[in-house]
């Protein structure tokens, strides 16, 4: 066990706060504390004999306070030297004593005080917490005790008898003690409050949780011991009591960030968006900090809300000029193929800003080209190219910008040149896509099956080499290649799901396919193309209803994915609902629009359109 480097500190045990709690700007106020310090100048100056006694103790207090513990006893024991039967200033010695670390000298006096005087309370207290500074347990619960029976109301006892039994693991003990002060001192908080986050910090929530509801019930207005609370429930999900417990903590202190920060993400998990709005709100209008709206943005990132972790993002790029503002809103757009958005944001990040502002004009190039300006985003990629040759992501970007402008034989080249440099697995792969998207899969095939022979365990080849074979329609060789990727990585979450998908898409093993599935998510929980793909199984095994719910999720994982969008477009259709049906098919055929890479986009825009065109058609049959 770790001791304290000093025993005498205002308060002896549980002062370490909760993270929460240490953004408080208004601590409670001890009343108490307050009363004893207005009466205590008269009090004091009654314990002396002389004036030199006393003056020589405030000097003693002045540089105990700076610190100056050697000083400070000299200066008591001058005060004593006119006054040496005084048991005050023998205790004050002592603790000096004590803050130097000399625990014997520190309890020699306090003996001598305590024989004269054994009725002496800060002598029995502070003898206590010597013996138990010095790990002499038992003697030191003797005079603790002694200190508890002689003033029962007084506090500070039973919370050093308190600490004493944890340091030992006593929990029961140090909970009977603090009942014990309850009882003493009916409505004192003090110590519920104490113990409670003693026992949450230590893994006893259940204990803790209960000493803080006793807390709470005699002061409501506790902020530390309602974040406390707030983070117990949390842990144990219990959502909706950890918000009510945040709550109460912001009626204290309605600008703590912290716990604005988590009542807001306890209220997205609870999908209770609006709620979540009004603390996230309330959090961003204390400050401008950009800080601030990153961790707001993240909350919404990390419950897939896209558009409103963009909202928060845009709003913060108003007023701060802090780089990462405009990354990642850009990337937020970029994922939800808000191109324009996404290339203005990026577009606003300075070349000060180093490694960020050349991650950032990549991602400016890719989105110019999806928005088919195409002039603009091959200005970028020379540029990046003259001073970055070597790099993949370069190099890849450049190429594929390429293709979109059915520039393809440039594009060939560009990769064919960028393998003789570095002939690596990403290279080889966009080049097969490349011969993928002009429908050379013969090519391609022969591209990655020469690239596999030098390195046969190489799963980004296989996967590019399976995803070919899936294109030319052999199923079988595309199934080998995906298993031959788990051969080589067990936990490679998108070759299960491109397994998974296939099995069901063929009908051929529902069960295989679903475990498949099943296991990718637990990989990637948040994942839309997986969750659609295991939609799919249960849609094509005819479980529509179990399909709606995971398609509708997939959607919303994934916004602007026109291959998602359609199957939950089937999906609405198996179930009759023509008009919910109806809409997302036209999202699908508008999400296509935003979707420059898709292989197959003219012929499932067609699907697309026979679908309507045969929902229009029920309709006016019936």
């Amino acid at each position: 066990m770790t001791r304290r480097s000093s025993l005498l500190s205002i308060v002896v045990f549980l002062t370490a706060q909760t993270a929460l709690a240490s953004g408080s700007k208004r601590p409670s106020v001890d009343v108490q504390a307050m009363r004893e310090a207005m009466g205590a100048g008269a009090e004091t100056e009654s314990r002396f004999s002389s004036a030199a006694s006393y003056a020589h103790y405030l000097n003693a207090r002045l540089l105990h306070l700076q610190g100056d513990h050697r000083r400070a006893l000299d200066e008591l024991r001058l005060a004593l030297a006119s006054d040496d039967a005084n048991p005050f200033l023998m205790v004050q010695l002592a603790e000096q004593y004590a803050r130097l670390s000399d625990l014997d000298r520190a309890e020699a006096t306090l003996k001598k005080v305590i024989e004269k005087q054994p009725l002496y309370v800060p002598a029995q207290l502070l003898m206590g917490r010597v013996l138990y500074e010095g790990q002499r347990y038992t003697r030191a619960r003797v005079h603790l005790n002694k200190a508890i029976k002689l003033t029962p109301r007084d506090v500070e006892p039973y919370l050093v008898l308190t600490q004493l039994h944890l340091d030992q693991g006593q929990i029961d003990d140090a909970v009977k003690v603090i009942e014990d002060l309850g009882a003493a001192v009916p409505g004192e908080p003090i110590g519920y409050k104490r113990l409670g986050m003693a026992l949450a910090e230590r893994g006893e929530s259940a204990k803790a949780e209960k000493l803080l509801l006793r807390a709470v019930d005699r002061d409501p207005g506790d902020f530390e011991a309602w974040v406390t609370l707030g983070q117990l429930y949390e842990s144990s999900t219990r959502m909706a009591k950890a918000e009510e417990a945040y709550s109460h903590a912001l009626e204290r202190d309605p600008e703590n960030r912290e716990v604005l920060l988590a009542a807001g993400r306890l209220a997205l998990r609870q999908d209770a968006p609006v709620r979540a709005k009004a603390y996230f709100d309330q959090l961003l209008s204390l400050s401008k900090d950009p800080e601030l709206a990153v961790k707001v943005a993240f909350s919404y990132l990390a419950m897939r809300q896209l558009a409103a972790a963009g909202d928060v993002l845009d709003n913060a790029r108003k007023v701060a000029t802090e780089p990462r503002l405009h990354f990642y809103a850009g990337l937020v757009h970029e994922r939800m193929r808000g191109y324009a958005k996404a290339a203005d944001a990026f577009g606003s990040i300075t070349r000060e800003s180093g490694d960020l502002y050349n991650e950032a004009l990549l991602h400016r190039a890719n989105c110019l080209s999806a928005l088919s300006q195409h002039k603009a985003a091959f200005d970028i990629f020379k540029k990046a190219m003259e001073e970055r040759p070597d790099t993949v992501a370069v190099v890849v970007g450049y190429a594929r910008a390429l293709g979109r402008a059915s520039r393809n034989k440039e594009a060939e080249a560009v990769l064919a040149k960028a393998l003789e440099r570095q002939p690596v697995s990403e290279v080889f792969e966009a080049l097969a896509g490349q011969y993928e998207r002009e429908g050379r899969l013969a090519d391609a095939i022969e591209l990655l099956t020469t690239a596999l022979a030098k390195k046969p365990r190489d799963e980004v080849l296989l996967f590019a080499l399976g995803s070919v074979y899936d294109r030319k329609g052999d199923v079988e060789q595309s199934l080998q290649k995906m298993r031959a990727v788990l051969d080589v990585n067990p936990e490679h979450a998108n070759a299960m799901n491109f397994i998974g998908y296939t099995l069901a898409d063929k009908g051929i093993d529902f069960v295989e396919a679903e475990r498949l599935l099943n296991r990718a998510l637990e990989i990637k929980p948040d994942n839309g193309s997986f969750l659609d793909s295991l939609g799919w199984v249960y849609f094509r095994r005819g479980d529509v209803e179990r399909a709606v719910t995971a398609l509708e999720k997939a959607s919303s994982l994934a916004p602007g994915e026109p291959t998602i969008i359609e199957h939950l477009g089937d999906a609405y259709s198996k179930l009759s609902r023509r008009s919910d049906a109806e809409t997302a098919y036209r999202r699908a055929l508008e999400a296509l629009k935003g979707a420059p890479d898709a292989l197959d986009a003219k012929q499932q825009r067609a699907a697309l359109e026979r679908k309507l065109k045969g929902l229009g058609a029920a309709e006016a049959s019936r």
